[in-house]
């Protein structure tokens, strides 16, 4: 269902995402953030071009130090709300069930640190943005960005 006064407020390519816990395996995703939701995009049906080329003005940013935290061109809250039923793996969360949300800077990166409410439990997922991947024998991040994560911070606990 699409609500239109919601808007994507970030799209981020080339996440880590992980849960914490005992033999919990990080996985690759796009994290996209609107004024109301965050949402984990591990299977989506963007095209492999489309997420290359994304993917690659996001470290032509980084490296520029400029603004990461924007939208994807040509990709809206349709296309989110496809990728979101495409898969059960891909996580959507309302800013209403985030308990807490920081970012801690580590020696190798950033770490996005987000304390959900899932009803009888809390979860915590960590979310850093990789740099370069290492492919055999598993596809794995080889090193990761350090990024000021407190626009988004600051968007999600001004929001709920």
């Amino acid at each position: 269902m699409v609500d239109w006064d919601e808007q994507i407020k970030a799209h981020l390519f080339w996440v880590w995402g992980e849960e914490e816990g005992f033999l919990k395996r990080g996985k690759e995703g796009m994290l996209v953030v609107t004024d109301r939701r965050l949402a984990f995009i591990s299977k989506t049906d963007m095209t492999v071009r489309m997420h290359d080329t994304h993917s690659r003005r996001q470290a032509k940013r980084f490296e520029a130090k400029e603004n990461v935290f924007r939208p994807a061109e040509g990709y809206k809250l349709e296309h989110l709300d496809r990728d979101l039923d495409k898969s059960p793996d891909n996580l959507e969360v309302p800013f209403s069930q985030i308990l807490d949300i920081a970012s801690e800077e580590k020696d190798w990166g950033t770490v996005l640190k987000i304390k959900l409410n899932l009803g009888d439990k809390a979860k915590l997922k960590k979310f850093s943005i990789v740099k370069g991947w290492v492919k055999y024998p598993a596809k794995d991040p080889l090193g990761f960005q350090k990024i000021d994560w407190s626009p988004l911070v600051n968007l999600v606990k001004t929001s709920s």
